[in-house]
């Protein structure tokens, strides 16, 4: 029902605003990208204002030329947001009074349900998908520069196929997808096979400070401003380092926290044997998935990181694999 309700709205409203989370991700851009493109193909009046730039592994979406950086709000009917659990994950101090009515298409079991319409699948791989199935529901024709972008949804948020988010029907999405021109190969190499020098040295430093706790159980990961300094990378240049983290053999939860230039401290959370994480996260008034979550904390990384990491020495003690 939701479905069809958000396809109702956009077809009758002509002004319309698309916005996603701060720090986005592959999936809010490819889903951002892909209804951009149809809306536009349907005549519509689109913007799209996102809080962040777009990070250098995505500036070759097809809808770059369109996306605007700012926190002022421009005149629009209907406001889209895409991939974000938390109202508050567009900015910091956003207000709901900037807005006409919002359509809230996520995917996160753990979203707050803040818009006029919410259509969240938490069984969806991921918003991508969703917005793929709603620009079906619109009637507009998925040509080469949608499918890559849906596409692009998809493969970061299902960790290229790997996460226990890919089913089947996942797959036969991506069929399609390829189907209808998707260059999977150049899409993949233009995300995940590229790396800056800075990015590099970040990823020394990150990797010389991962240890284990709790018997090898815990697998902790640090980055502070000083480390962003010494290396002059970029906050985007940590996308995935968490998965470093959980590769350690033994680790069953992997704790990624990094220093933000504000002096908030940015937590990653992952699991590897079937533990919610999304319940640790919820400690520190956090969200998302099942497997991987994370939240917002205060106060100094190395407290920061025994908080966290007792919280889930905690839940892995009282935890009872199926």
């Amino acid at each position: 029902m939701s479905l069809e309700l958000t396809a109702q709205w956009l077809r009758e409203k002509d002004d319309i605003l698309l916005t996603t989370h701060v720090n986005p991700d592959g999936d809010g851009l490819g889903a951002q990208s892909a209804l951009y493109l149809a809306l536009k193909s349907m005549g519509k009046r689109v913007r799209v204002v996102n809080h962040d730039p777009l990070p250098r592994s995505y500036t070759w979406l097809p809808y770059k030329d369109a996306v605007e950086v700012s926190d002022n709000i421009p005149p629009h009917q209907v406001c889209v947001v895409l991939d974000a659990g938390d109202f508050g994950r567009i900015r910091d101090g956003v207000k709901r009074d900037e807005f006409k009515l919002l359509i809230n298409i996520d995917h996160h079991f753990s979203n707050k349900m803040y818009g006029d319409l919410n259509w969240i699948e938490p069984e969806a791989s991921a918003t991508g998908e969703m917005v793929y199935r709603l620009i079906k529901s619109l009637g507009v024709k998925v040509d080469r520069d949608i499918a890559e972008s849906v596409y692009t949804s998809v493969v970061t948020d299902t960790g290229s196929f790997k996460y226990s988010n890919t089913t089947a029907q996942v797959h036969r999405l991506a069929a399609e997808l390829i189907d209808a021109g998707a260059q999977v190969s150049a899409i993949c190499n233009r995300i995940f096979a590229s790396v800056t020098q800075p990015a590099l040295e970040l990823l020394r430093l990150a990797l010389a400070g991962l240890h284990t706790r709790d018997g090898g159980k815990v697998g902790v990961m640090t980055l502070s401003q000083t480390d962003f300094a010494k290396s002059g990378a970029l906050d985007e240049d940590t996308d995935n380092l968490v998965d470093f983290v959980r590769k350690v053999d033994g680790v069953q939860v992997a704790v990624f926290l990094k220093e933000r230039p504000d002096g908030k401290l940015k937590l990653s959370l992952r699991s590897r044997n079937g533990l919610d994480v999304s319940a640790i996260a919820a400690k520190f008034g956090g969200g998302g998935h099942k497997y991987a979550s994370g939240a917002l904390l205060s106060g100094l990384l190395p407290e920061a990181a025994d908080r966290v990491v007792a919280e889930a020495v905690k839940a892995l003690a009282a935890y009872v694999k199926p």
